[in-house]
């Protein structure tokens, strides 16, 4: 938990530049998340995002990542992990893709804000990519991870 408070704390120093802002903002906060595996097999319930559309639509990956800028949001949710910081990256995208799909949805009563407090999601992943950092990417995926399995109220 200590790296994910750091990845926020300094996530909120970046400046926030995503293409996300201006995006309508569900604002049901609660105690429910769905799974990866819930939203690639449900995409008719995606809100906001859709199945091809480019990760570096939503994030910033640094030039060691640029390989996953072109890789869409269902492919993501499809990711495993692997050795090295691209493997990190990949778990902290899977992650991170149902929690952004999670907190766009009006029907789900997810913690976390996608571009706003609580959370912050966009600064805390984009600043984890940023690091480097393997450890820290873990750990950030481990925190949204739980989230995304708090319960669906989705079908």
């Amino acid at each position: 938990m200590k790296l994910h408070r750091l990845a926020i704390a300094g996530a909120l120093a970046l400046t926030m530049t995503g293409l996300g802002t201006g995006r309508a903002d569900a604002t049901n906060i609660g105690n429910e998340g769905c799974t990866p595996g819930y939203w690639k097999n449900h995409t008719e319930n995606w809100e906001e995002y859709t199945a091809s559309d480019p990760l570096d639509w939503q994030f910033n990956f640094p030039d060691s990542l640029a390989g996953m800028r072109d890789d869409t949001w269902l492919e993501a949710l499809s990711y495993g992990g692997g050795p090295g910081t691209e493997g990190a990256a990949r778990i902290l995208m899977r992650a991170s893709t149902a929690s952004f799909l999670n907190a766009a949805h009006e029907g789900i009563g997810f913690p976390l804000r996608r571009f706003a407090d609580p959370g912050q999601m966009l600064a805390a992943v984009n600043a984890a990519l940023a690091s480097g950092n393997r450890a820290a990417m873990l750990e950030l995926a481990s925190y949204l991870d739980g989230l995304n399995n708090l319960g669906c109220p989705l079908n």
